[in-house]
């Protein structure tokens, strides 16, 4: 699951910080300059593949609502609430028990 309202300044923080701590050994065995920021691309791939996940999950909800929403509408209801429903089954079953 994606945590709600984070900031994409704290992804850039991580990214940053992930940087630093990938240029020390980079540095000490004298690798190319490169690596650090290579190495903290990965982590923003990684948030990339998170938001696309969340992204493929909300619209996996939203189809599976506005799919409910269209077979309500053809059976002649329109989207209500489960109380009401029952509301709405009860009253029709009243007229029937007064006539008996």
């Amino acid at each position: 699951m994606v945590e709600q309202n984070q900031p994409y300044s704290v992804i850039l923080l991580k990214f940053f910080v992930l940087v630093g701590l990938l240029s020390t050994p980079a540095l000490v065995f004298h690798w190319g300059a490169w690596l650090p920021f290579a190495g903290a691309g990965v982590y923003l791939l990684w948030e990339v593949r998170r938001l696309h996940s969340a992204f493929d999950e909300l619209a996996h909800l939203w189809n599976e609502q506005n799919e409910r929403n269209q077979r309500e509408q053809r059976h002649g209801r329109q989207h209500q609430h489960p109380q009401e429903q029952e509301q709405e089954q009860e009253q029709e079953q009243e007229p029937a028990t007064r006539e008996s």
